[in-house]
């Protein structure tokens, strides 16, 4: 019994993780799993991605091995004190568990042997489910520091921690934890699921003009110019949007006018210039700062006669009091500016924040906009060097007119964060 549950533990864990991945990539069945392995391996690709899981399952093992064990032999010591050292070894005979387990328990019957300390893996798993619940909850107070606003994010890494806290506490008969647990779990559940849950169609033309949409944070220090330049002719995107585009990334850019002959590159790039391609006229195009550091870019459209406005921006990293701030008010700013368009509305980029923020909220509801992934799953996009705590930073953010028939990450091309490609139709109203 002990050895089933260090293997389920053992490749439940490395499993949880591919499940991730594949649910980041939007792909199912083969494509799913491949797809899932090269986004944990970053850039080694699917075999680094079999080495990362490969490792945790090692780590998950010894870390089983001690907590099983150590239980177990927690368990004896303590019962050692009032009954007979004869009726515990027959008692440890008749267990399901493996020989090398019972001869451990035996010694800690005769001896005095301890793995841990008593309590100390129990106490571990306690302590951890409380920072769970504390963690869980101050996102909801975002508004009132930045810090709290930080704790927002991780929503999903919080319920899969959930649900391995509620296993331990259910294991080990730990009545009242076990409730603080799933407590934690649903808190989490509820922000989660509804991302995966269908979203409601729009109406359309009936021969409406299908509108991909491709947007990659290339990061400024990432030299892998060919790949983003393959990725985007092998997606073959009617727009594609840039951001962190330094002067030596807008040269490279340019061999992608074969195939997006449209363009708007603003001539002062500096590592976190926006540049946008088109194979569409881009017209009225302007660019605004919005008092912050990072410009915007606004431009729009014409998809069957159908003018739609485009808004390309990338929000401060919320990482300072000051920089918490500036990216609230670029948040707001934008928020007005969609408000005043009368035409259906693509808002993309990297927002440096997450759907789970107050701050999010309160944008999308000011601006009347809603998310393009809704229906598709979370797509984890920052960071590609930390698989397990990816988080969704990017976002194309759309009027309700707007169908959204797919959404996905792309491949990794070197940068912290995946791209982003969206097949929209633009709907009736």
């Amino acid at each position: 019994m002990d050895e089933l549950i260090k293997k389920l533990m053992t490749l439940g864990v490395p499993g949880s993780l591919l499940w991730l991945a594949m649910m980041a990539s939007g792909k199912t069945g083969d494509a799913g799993i491949w797809t899932g392995l090269a986004n944990i391996g970053v850039i080694y690709g699917p075999r680094g991605g079999l080495l990362v899981l490969l490792m945790v399952g090692l780590v998950t093992n010894a870390l089983s091995q001690v907590a099983v064990d150590g239980l177990l032999v927690s368990f004896y010591q303590k019962r050692r004190q009032s009954e007979p050292s004869e009726h515990l070894l027959g008692e440890i005979d008749r267990l399901p568990i493996s020989q090398d387990l019972k001869i451990k328990l035996k010694w800690a019957v005769l001896h005095h042997y301890m793995i841990l300390p008593p309590y100390l893996i129990r106490w571990v798993f306690i302590v951890a489910t409380v920072l769970l619940v504390i963690l869980s909850l101050t996102g909801y107070l975002g508004e009132f520091d930045y810090r709290y606003d930080l704790t927002s994010h991780f929503k999903l890494q919080y319920l899969l921690a959930g649900f391995c806290l509620f296993f331990f506490f259910l294991v080990t008969k730990r009545k009242v934890w076990c409730i603080v647990s799933f407590f934690c779990i649903l808190l989490n559940l509820i922000e989660v699921m509804p991302w995966y849950l269908p979203a409601r169609a729009i109406a359309t033309n009936a021969n409406p003009q299908p509108l991909r949409v491709l947007q990659s944070n290339v990061f400024f220090k990432n030299k892998q110019y060919s790949e983003v330049i393959s990725m985007v002719k092998a997606e073959n995107p009617d727009l594609a949007v840039f951001q962190e585009v330094t002067d030596a990334w807008a040269k490279e850019l340019a061999a992608l006018h074969d195939i997006l002959p449209y363009s708007i590159v603003p001539q002062d790039t500096n590592k976190f210039g926006i540049v946008i391609y088109s194979k569409l006229p881009l017209e009225n195009s302007s660019i605004q700062d919005f008092e912050c550091v990072i410009r915007s870019i606004f431009a729009d459209v014409k998809i069957q006669d159908r003018v739609v406005s485009v808004i390309v921006t990338h929000l401060t990293i919320p990482i300072t009091r000051s920089s918490f701030e500036r990216r609230n008010k670029h948040l707001i700013e934008i928020g007005n500016s969609v408000a005043k368009i009368k035409n259906p509305v693509l808002v993309l980029g990297d927002f440096n924040i997450t759907m789970w923020s107050p701050f999010y909220q309160r944008f999308i509801q000011q601006a009347g906009l809603k998310n393009a992934r809704s229906g598709f799953g979370i797509i984890p996009t920052w960071s590609t060097k930390l698989p397990p705590l990816s988080i969704p930073i990017d976002h194309c953010l759309v009027s309700p007119n707007v169908n959204v028939l797919q959404m996905r990450a792309g491949r990794y091309v070197g940068s912290d964060h995946l791209p982003l490609i969206t097949d929209l139709v633009i709907g009736n109203g």
